[in-house]
């Protein structure tokens, strides 16, 4: 079966055009710009993924045109950047995320492609929900939670789990733990709490749906 699926796949590979210009990911507004066939097809597969995730989970559908230019590398050991207001996202190619993922980060026992479609999926995140309501400057907390809770769901179960370890096993994460402080000086530590305080809900994605509405506020005004 796994030898039927590789062979599919390196088939689905050879039917798509080289990448001179950007491609167009079936049934989306979402164009690709990538050196390789292979990595624009892994975003378009994760594009995909994202729309049902999305639907299942609270999160607004992106209706409008966005771009994704897929680049060597960006600020140390950040991998993806959504530009707000231009609808238009960066992602470091796969190869350069081999290249730049610390042995001791969270999400080194991902494959890396598949680490790579998680990320495509976190900046999705940020583009739709670019225009949920805010009464503050800026709502990090609330943006940053559901792009990681969203990248983290778009993995096996089994690879959830892994976010999902303890040291304290129980221990429930409280809203005062989910700061921009964590967020700046340690995003996996942010990443790894904002996982564990979703699945610690009732209604994990009904919690998700209340951030997107305004109704449940993250954040507060900072003076």
């Amino acid at each position: 079966m796994r030898a039927l699926k590789v062979t599919t796949a390196v088939m689905m590979l050879l039917s798509w055009p080289a990448q001179s210009e950007p491609v167009t990911c079936e049934g989306s507004n979402l164009s690709v710009n990538a050196a390789t066939a292979w990595d624009a097809r892994l975003v378009c597969e994760a594009a995909a993924g994202a729309v049902a995730l999305f639907a299942s989970c609270g999160v607004p559908e992106i209706t409008r045109p966005l771009r994704i230019d897929l680049i060597d590398d960006l600020k140390a050991h950040c991998f993806g950047r959504y530009h707000c207001g231009e609808d238009w996202i960066e992602i470091v190619t796969p190869s350069g995320i081999a290249e730049q993922r610390l042995p001791d980060s969270i999400y080194s026992f991902l494959p890396i492609d598949t680490y790579f479609q998680s990320i495509v999926v976190h900046e999705l995140t940020h583009a739709a929900i670019e225009d949920a309501p805010c009464p503050f400057d800026s709502c990090l907390v609330a943006n940053e939670y559901l792009a990681y809770v969203m990248q983290i769901l778009s993995l096996s179960p089994s690879q959830q789990g892994r976010f999902g370890e303890q040291d304290d096993p129980g221990r429930r994460i409280s809203r005062d733990e989910l700061n921009p402080a964590i967020y700046f000086m340690a995003p996996d530590v942010f990443a790894r709490k904002v996982w564990l305080h979703f699945t610690q809900r009732d209604d994990p994605c009904g919690f998700v749906g209340q951030i997107v509405d305004g109704t449940v506020l993250l954040d507060y005004e900072r003076f």
